[in-house]
């Protein structure tokens, strides 16, 4: 497999979940179809990444606003969905709520065209954070990538070049910039940064 064409399904890891687009200011899918990603990301065994879902217009403006979201199983609420001031919306692995077929539903704002996007990542809360919890961080983002790579995939997938940062709340700024990538040689310096609350991600 060339590096390329890994490189190229690497994004489409982080941007498409095998959804067809949606349209309705009400979203019900399948809580089988994030339950499998949920599952895998347990058999990693990674403590500081995981996988994002998001909603993304399909005309290229950003992400789709999400008001509410719950978990039904027929008409019983079976749990909420919680929905991060970036976008982000989080789901529990729970094998019950894949057997018993549960729905996520999602409260759209916008009436527009929603894909499903999935991205690796890892969220931190505001501190000073030592470069060594950063190179952790990118370790188990790599081990989960080769993860959802499978075999033979997970031999080709390409060496990271380090981390990107992302403000956690839009509109915000990390070390005075709108966004902050560290290189792999950053990352293996000594020292800590001060932080925001940040969304990081695999910088390739």
């Amino acid at each position: 497999m060339k590096t390329s064409r890994l490189l190229a399904w690497c994004a489409v890891l982080t941007l498409t979940f095998g959804s067809p687009m949606l349209q309705a200011q009400t979203l019900e899918l399948d809580y089988s179809g994030f339950y499998k990603y949920l599952a895998k990301v347990k058999k990693a065994k990674v403590e500081q990444a995981e996988l994002g879902f998001y909603l993304s217009r399909a005309d290229g403006q950003g992400l789709c606003t999400i008001e509410s979201g719950v978990i039904r199983v027929d008409d019983e609420v079976r749990g909420q969905v919680t929905v991060l001031p970036h976008g982000q919306f989080t789901l529990t692995e729970d094998k019950e709520l894949d057997l018993d077929k549960a729905k996520v539903v999602l409260e759209v704002v916008e009436e527009t065209q929603c894909n499903i996007s999935i991205q690796i990542q890892s969220n931190l809360t505001a501190g000073n954070r030592d470069l060594s919890e950063l190179r952790a961080i990118e370790d188990d983002m790599y081990r989960l990538l080769q993860k959802m790579a499978g075999w033979p995939g997970k031999y080709f997938v390409p060496e990271l070049q380090g981390l990107t940062l992302n403000p956690a709340v839009p509109g915000g700024h990390v070390a005075g910039k709108v966004q902050l990538k560290l290189s792999q040689a950053q990352l293996t310096e000594t020292g800590s940064l001060s932080l925001p609350a940040v969304r990081i991600t695999p910088w390739f």
